[in-house]
């Protein structure tokens, strides 16, 4: 026992690394169980996909998390006590993360169309059935806090699309019950989309443009294709699912960089592991049999 010069630089490297991993596990859990229990826009979101995705997605961070917590104790004691045993089984058990990590991005990359058209589907089946429902009020915060943060009005595509600001007037009953309504009180004036496609909702003039109250030339008051004379200034003209695929896109880098990380945090913790157990002279009181 007792390692000098290289060995003992790889015995406390991998000490820290473990320890800085150690860190995050106890993040992912935390943020976990804050998901799980409480009513953050997290919790309005989910309702979007489903009232099971937040409980599902919540659960698996917390398993997550707690499997990172006990690789990184395996880490940590097998390196500062110079335990082989625990070196090779924080070994195996990384290498087995690596692997899932790896077949899990593969067939997300395969079935990315498939994921997609799943995901659109059920989007688009809420927002045309249950947006603005009586029973369905969670439904209608998620997609208005996701209209008023990620500036997207309706479902997919850019200005001229059917199904973003356009979906309202054309396929949603939220847009045929408000039409019904205005008939029986009789009042002509329909709101064409919510206020939460629009830009300014404090100001009731930029509201009642947005709407298509007060200039019936104008979108969402007419339908696309839309010319420039049709433009409105007020309203959020592209699809929520086109604003968070741009989102995403645009910080692509950022995304590659975190999965290059856990990537090359992975290796690492292997190669170290690994160069550690070479280093450790057998003994054994500390050998796995």
């Amino acid at each position: 026992m007792g390692l000098k010069g290289l060995g003992s630089f790889i015995k406390y490297f991998l000490f820290l690394f473990n320890a800085v991993i150690l860190v995050a596990g106890c993040a992912l859990v935390g943020f976990g169980i804050y998901a799980r229990t409480s009513s953050s826009a997290v919790a309005k979101f989910s309702s979007i996909l489903g009232s099971n995705l937040l409980p599902t997605l919540s659960l698996v961070l917390i398993i997550t998390g707690v499997v990172i917590i006990i690789l990184t104790f395996l880490g940590c004691c097998g390196a500062i006590k110079e335990v082989k045993c625990m070196l090779i089984t924080f070994f195996l058990l990384i290498l087995l993360l690596f692997v899932t990590f790896l077949v899990g991005g593969i067939l997300l990359y395969v079935f990315r169309d498939k994921i997609e058209d799943i995901a659109l589907t059920q989007l688009r089946g809420q927002l045309k059935t249950e947006y603005g429902r009586k029973g369905q009020e969670k439904v209608t915060e998620a997609w208005d806090s996701m209209q008023e943060i990620f500036h997207c009005c309706g479902l997919i595509g850019d200005v001229n699309s059917t199904e973003s600001w356009a979906f309202y007037k054309l396929q949603s009953d939220w847009f045929y019950n408000n039409t019904d309504l205005a008939k029986t009180s009789r009042n002509l004036k329909v709101e064409y989309v919510p206020t939460s496609c629009c830009k300014d909702r404090k100001n009731t003039p930029n509201v009642t443009l947005c709407q298509g109250l007060s200039d019936v030339t104008r979108i969402p008051a007419v339908g696309p294709h839309v010319t420039t004379r049709q433009w409105n200034d007020q309203l959020y003209t592209q699809g929520c699912y086109t604003s968070v695929y741009e989102m995403v896109k645009s910080n692509a880098g950022v995304l590659i960089g975190v999965c290059g990380g856990i990537v090359f945090a992975m290796i690492s913790g292997m190669v170290f592991s690994i160069c550690l157990c070479k280093k450790i002279k057998d003994d054994d009181d500390y050998d796995c049999d």
